[in-house]
């Protein structure tokens, strides 16, 4: 006895094609690197001086920039000499007077305003003062 057999239908087998999503990939990877906005930094450029030993500060400082008397950075806002004078007043009242100072000049800006800087620093209270310098290159 032999079985009948039926021929069977193929069925149509699913399957995804894949290049239109990898295109579409590309297409967004593409947006997103014109459309992302990346942070600037914005810095007061210095020409610092040097020396053979320099270490680095492990705590974030609050970095004062002195150009001359009309252009003194505090955290990057500008300032002249008598609102650097209140913003420091200021300062030594809310916040700890043990926090790192680090103290950014340009080689051949007056030593008598750098020593005026200081001076409202310490008559303010802040006792850890450091200079910013470059490592000499030897």
């Amino acid at each position: 006895m032999e079985a009948i057999r039926f021929p069977r239908k193929n069925k149509p087998k699913s399957f995804i094609d894949m290049v239109p999503m990898i295109d579409i990939i590309f297409q967004l990877i593409i947006f997103f690197m014109f459309a992302t906005t990346l942070k600037t930094i914005d810095v007061v450029e210095m020409n610092l001086p040097t020396a053979k030993y320099v270490t680095n500060i492990p705590t974030t400082p609050l970095n004062i920039s002195v150009i001359d008397y009309n252009s003194i950075y505090v955290d990057k806002i500008k300032m002249d000499f008598k609102e650097f004078e209140d913003k420091m007043f200021s300062e030594s009242k809310k916040s700890d007077k043990s926090r790192n100072i680090v103290l950014y000049g340009n080689k051949k800006m007056e030593y008598q305003l750098l020593i005026d800087v200081m001076d409202v620093l310490r008559i303010n209270g802040f006792e850890s003062i450091d200079l910013a310098l470059n490592k000499k290159v030897e």
